[in-house]
């Protein structure tokens, strides 16, 4: 569908075409970029319930994209597109609470939100849930809920899944969990094959002690030699220890 088609439509009171022609207006795609007139058409489908809009008014909202900065009123945006069930405004919601600076953290918000999201599939929303179940950020302390959230995020790719996993197995956690070097070498090697510098340190450090692994200084500067490879510092240090 072209341009004066979808902007017919939109005119007409089209909802799905008004959206349309706010992110053809976002985008620059097809027309001049013009971030407050594609604000002005979000408003009027947002006007007709979508929440996809709303949740784009938000996001304009709080970096100030074609209309001034109000941090409040995007959190009223994305309350409204998230009570309406939108997926990405829960996860957006639960942003704010824990990173926005100018926004007071709430710790339970967030936790709520994070927990919506996660339930509509957000594997991102579901690593943060997991954190939170770690940390006892928002909730008490439920360990295994957290093993069990880190778990469906690492068979899902989320690198960062499989460090903590890592690192709960490595120190283990009280009664819970009990240290298990072995397994915390398996999650820190798939985190690591996954591209966390973190766990290409960690594997390093492990073949280095043998702890968790056989003893093997070759591994170990094959792990750390990919993490300089993305630029980690750390690695370098180690290794140049290694050649001292």
């Amino acid at each position: 569908m072209g341009f004066e088609e979808v902007l017919r439509s939109a005119q007409d009171g089209d909802m799905a075409a008004q959206v349309a022609m706010g992110y053809m207006f976002y985008q620059g795609n097809g027309v001049v970029q013009d971030r407050r007139e594609a604000a002005r058409w979000f408003g009027l489908a947002a006007d007709q319930g979508s929440s996809e809009a709303l949740c784009n008014l938000g996001y304009m909202r709080a970096h100030g994209e074609g209309m001034r900065a109000d941090l409040q009123k995007s959190i009223e945006c994305y309350q409204k597109a998230a009570e309406m069930g939108n997926p990405r405004a829960m996860f957006n919601l639960g942003f704010m609470y824990t990173d926005v600076e100018g926004i007071e953290q709430d710790w339970e918000k967030a936790y709520h939100w994070y927990s919506k999201a996660a339930d509509k599939g957000n594997l991102i929303a579901l690593y943060r849930v997991a954190v939170m179940n770690e940390e006892g950020r928002g909730v008490p302390v439920k360990m295994k809920k957290a093993v069990e959230q880190y778990k469906i995020c690492l068979d899902n790719d989320e690198s960062r899944a499989g460090y903590r996993l890592g690192k709960i197995y490595q120190e283990g956690r009280g009664k819970e969990i009990r240290a298990d070097p072995k397994k915390a070498a398996d999650y820190f090697e798939r985190s690591a094959e996954l591209g966390d510098t973190k766990a290409m340190i960690e594997m390093a450090r492990i073949y280095l002690s043998g702890n968790g692994r056989e003893n093997d200084d070759n591994q170990a500067r094959m792990w750390l030699n990919k993490a300089i490879l993305r630029g980690d510092e750390e690695a370098v240090a180690i290794l140049n220890e290694l050649k001292d």
